[in-house]
């Protein structure tokens, strides 16, 4: 399975990445779209190391734009197995560069759009992959059953105008995940649809580093 080019950025200035944000985009859209959000994210977080992989499914559109799991015929009853079928590779990209920049999965955040945020909010069901997910005018493929062991802290963005992927979806998540008592966060964009503004990403770094200071004081007391 090809996973196409990923794109490397170490922490400036050169100290050792004290976290790995992993960036996925969207369907249809390459790498190098999500170049300049992991720019802006590093702007906050100027110890992370940065990793902007392509999606794994290289039928998309000619092989240049990628998507992480096959769009023709999806449904609701097949979303969930599709999603599920590429995660082993995700996990695998992730605890490669986990490896490679010395960085534990507690402090690895994975910050996906669309259906690249499916693919985090789906991974990290699973725990021990991810401290933290920021997922973009995201859904899950299939909601979080009760009993399910998420560890990471989950902040949703969703445009209030997303046409895509309704709003409805990240609010229903933020109940689910509530319920569960996962740490979760539900910014709604005003005026914003299928679409990643400069106010979204501000509002999704935001909330990382509100995330991550208050885990740490939680671990203080």
């Amino acid at each position: 399975m090809s996973s196409g080019r990923v794109f490397r950025f170490a922490p400036t200035p050169e100290h050792p990445a004290k976290h790995l944000f992993v960036f996925l985009h969207g369907c249809g859209a390459t790498a190098q779209s999500m170049i300049p959000i992991a720019f802006k994210f590093q702007a906050r977080f100027p110890s992370a190391a940065l990793v902007v992989p392509s999606g794994f499914n290289p039928e998309a559109r000619g092989g240049v734009a990628q998507d992480w799991y096959p769009t023709r015929g999806l449904h609701a009853d097949n979303h969930r197995e599709r999603v599920a079928a590429v995660l082993p590779d995700v996990e695998d990209l992730v605890r490669h560069e986990q490896t490679n920049f010395g960085v534990p999965s507690s402090r690895t955040v994975l910050i996906g759009f669309s259906q690249g945020g499916t693919v985090a909010l789906e991974a990290v069901k699973a725990p021990g992959i991810a401290g933290a997910v920021v997922a973009f005018s995201a859904r899950y493929a299939r909601l979080p059953a009760r009993g399910t062991p998420i560890q990471s802290r989950i902040h949703l963005v969703h445009g209030e105008l997303d046409s895509v992927v309704s709003r409805v979806y990240a609010e229903r998540a933020a109940r689910v995940l509530a319920g569960l008592h996962v740490p979760v966060t539900l910014d709604i964009v005003e005026d914003l649809g299928h679409a990643l503004s400069h106010r979204a990403i501000s509002l999704g770094s935001l909330r990382l580093l509100q995330g991550i200071y208050e885990g740490r004081r939680a671990t203080l007391h």
